[in-house]
């Protein structure tokens, strides 16, 4: 099947990472270079907020601007970008695609309703695409 007209759930990464607002940027770092990944889903302390998200681009930006020291200092929620990017798990991957680009993001959180379920990546889709080259 093409892999742009399968769904968000079909592709996505079901391991969401999460680091709480409070945390240090350096333990967000380190957190993402142990579970390989290249962002961390950040809860909302009150549950009728949104999801929010720290990157690895968030913190490259921070080195750009300071020194790493400043890792230590920053927490989460001073670098993380609220809300995040979410889509229902139920969406095509040609219109999540469509949608990250036009944001410029990477990858977007999959959402049941209102809860995250995964995340879905270019390196999903990626994935899939030479999978599908195999099959034929």
């Amino acid at each position: 099947m093409n892999v742009k007209l399968r769904t968000a759930s079909e592709l996505m990464t079901r391991e969401l990472v999460m680091i709480d607002a409070s945390e240090s940027l350096r333990a967000a770092a380190a957190l993402m270079s142990a579970r390989h990944v290249h962002c961390l889903i950040v809860p909302p302390s009150d549950p009728k907020r949104c999801l929010g998200v720290i990157t690895t681009k968030d913190i490259v930006q921070i080195l750009c601007d300071g020194e790493p020291s400043h890792l230590d200092g920053l927490r989460v929620s001073d670098a993380m970008t609220s809300p995040a990017f979410c889509v229902q798990q139920e969406f095509l991957v040609v219109d999540c695609l469509k949608l990250m680009r036009m944001a410029g993001v990477r990858s977007v959180f999959v959402l049941d309703g209102a809860r995250a379920v995964g995340i879905l990546s270019f390196t999903d889709v990626l994935r899939a695409l030479s999978s599908e080259a195999s099959d034929d």
